[in-house]
């Protein structure tokens, strides 16, 4: 069995675990400012919560716009949670009439780091049964699948990935804590495509030359192209990766952006 099929099993195997055999028709409205966290409330409030999301998973948060669908969702929500860096949460409940109460779930980190996403999920469970006690034991069993599948992922990431350790790279500041974790050498990291300057451009072009760059590594939320004039000039690869859940599974996003790493590499 080659590697994306062992994968893409660990995948099935988490979707099939997740399941759950509890149905209510009583169900909490939850709002989620990013996928990211949605896709954490999706597997631990599973069928006693009803969510909603409001930045799509390839959007950048920080260029969001809000819309009357935002608020009229918004006013029907028990509750919002949120990272804690949209510059734009106040905003968006001054104009919804019935405010939800307004959850800070962020680690200050990148949740798609598996130990991050871990804290999140603790953070938002410890929520869920807080305003459903009486599901609390649903939550929290719900918790413990989701923890032991990431876990389960991450051993098998690791012994794959030894041939990838100490790769020098390029790539996007938002992906940094992600490569780190992953055990690459990040040469420089460059900011926004809006942020880039010819300057920052010339010095990564002249890091890469001096270096052996092997990849330029782009987040999809930040702008898909901004290092691909540092790979072309390298004549070096350029992947692209995603800092939220491109759909409502974090594993399997995980999955996706490590096989990218890694087939590049091949």
């Amino acid at each position: 069995m080659n590697i994306k099929h062992k994968l893409c099993l660990a995948v099935i195997l988490f979707l099939v675990a997740m399941q759950c055999t509890h149905t209510s028709s009583k169900k909490i409205k939850i709002a989620a400012t990013t996928m990211l966290l949605g896709s954490i409330v999706h597997q631990i409030g599973a069928d006693k919560t009803e969510l909603i999301t409001i930045v799509p998973a390839g959007m950048c948060p920080g260029h969001f716009d809000m819309t009357s669908e935002n608020i009229m969702n918004l006013n029907e929500s028990a509750i919002l949670l949120c990272h804690g860096w949209e510059t734009w949460t106040g905003k968006l409940l001054e104009a919804v009439d019935n405010k939800p109460s307004l959850r800070k779930i962020g680690t200050g980190k990148n949740m798609m780091v598996p130990d991050n996403h871990i804290a999140a999920a603790a953070n938002i469970t410890a929520v869920l049964c807080s305003l459903d006690n009486t599901n609390r034991d649903y939550y929290i069993e719900n918790h413990r699948r989701y923890v032991n599948t990431i876990d389960s992922l991450v051993d098998e990431i690791k012994v794959l990935s030894s041939g990838i350790k100490g790769v020098k790279v390029i790539c996007s500041a938002l992906q940094e804590e992600f490569i780190q974790w992953l055990g690459m050498d990040i040469v420089m990291v460059y900011p926004r495509a809006e942020e880039l300057t010819p300057k920052i451009l010339a010095d990564a072009i002249s890091r890469a030359k001096h270096d052996n760059i092997r990849l330029v590594i782009d987040n999809l939320q930040s702008g898909a192209d901004a290092g691909f004039v540092i790979a072309e000039e390298m004549k070096t690869k350029h992947i692209v990766l995603t800092n939220f859940p491109l759909g409502d599974s974090y594993p399997k996003t995980l999955m996706q952006n490590f096989l990218t790493v890694l087939q590049a590499l091949e």
